[in-house]
């Protein structure tokens, strides 16, 4: 990958208590972990050179950074977070590939230049047969619109038969959980097009990046009925003493669900305004 998304405030957050060399060895294994699209292996002497640990306390710090922030699987280095950024690319990949193969968009057919009705502007007058006169004359644009109405190009007809349930998916996605999110909108007659898988199997990248499970967002997703795909949501039930801010923002949340369900919103008692002040 020559490129990938840097969430500026997630990464602030995660590692605003890092010393700056701290810093620069996460930063520096985040690049080579993109760049070569695969986990980092567990070869110290090697790590400590692509950083550019060379005391001591560099090295301390490289073991320090890979333990916080990578899980070791295998004689591997993982992140969570670059695993799901990279596979979401190669969804996006494999997608313009796909649509490679099929020959891209249609071309447009070229428009009727003015050699079509005898000669171009600069020699309108020069066509080899002269002008006819009388009623002949007067029937000949007729026939040149008459022409134009049967080659005309008849205007294309919407693809039909892409299957989304037999498309590739990546490793981190179950196919049976898949096929039932695909088997849901079709009885839905919502079916998913081709463009929506793409963004869909995104979506469920990102999401496992944020701690999401691809399997429980699809059945959140259908058990709410939703055209979309949405991760289940923990609300936690305001007491006695919850705050009028804290009741507003429950309210925001149920409202959001509400109309991604198409379902209509219910009355929630918002508290008492004092109109005496």
């Amino acid at each position: 990958m020559n490129y990938y998304s840097h969430n500026i405030g997630d990464y602030a957050q995660a590692t605003t208590h890092l010393s700056l060399v701290e810093d620069a060895i996460y930063s520096r294994l985040l690049r080579r972990y993109y760049a070569e699209e695969e986990p980092i292996a567990d070869n110290m002497t090697q790590i400590c050179r692509w950083v550019g640990a060379r005391t001591e306390e560099e090295k301390e710090a490289t073991a320090q950074i890979l333990t916080e922030y990578f899980q070791l699987h295998e004689g591997y280095w993982r992140n969570k977070r670059a695993d799901a950024e990279i596979a979401a690319y190669h969804v996006k990949a494999e997608t313009a590939k796909a649509n490679g193969k099929r020959g891209g968009r249609p071309r447009k057919e070229a428009p009727f230049s003015e050699a079509s009705y005898g000669g171009t502007a600069g020699n309108a007058g020069s066509s080899e047969n002269p002008p006819e006169t009388g009623s002949q004359a007067n029937q000949e644009p007729g026939n040149k619109n008459q022409e134009l109405k049967e080659t005309s190009p008849s205007p294309p007809t919407r693809a039909s038969g892409f299957d989304a349930s037999t498309i590739d998916l990546p490793d981190w996605l179950d196919r049976d959980e898949w096929c039932s999110w695909i088997a849901d909108r079709r009885a839905r007659r919502k079916p998913v097009t081709q463009e929506a898988a793409r963004r869909q199997l995104q979506q469920l990248a990102a999401y496992l990046a944020e701690g999401h499970q691809p399997g429980a967002v699809i059945a959140n997703s259908i058990a709410g009925g939703y055209q979309g795909l949405y991760p289940p949501r923990v609300q936690a039930r305001p007491g006695p003493s919850a705050s009028r801010a804290q009741r507003l923002a429950d309210w925001t949340d149920d409202l959001r669900d509400v109309l991604a369900s198409d379902r209509h919103p219910r009355e929630k008692f918002m508290g008492t305004i004092d109109a005496t002040h």
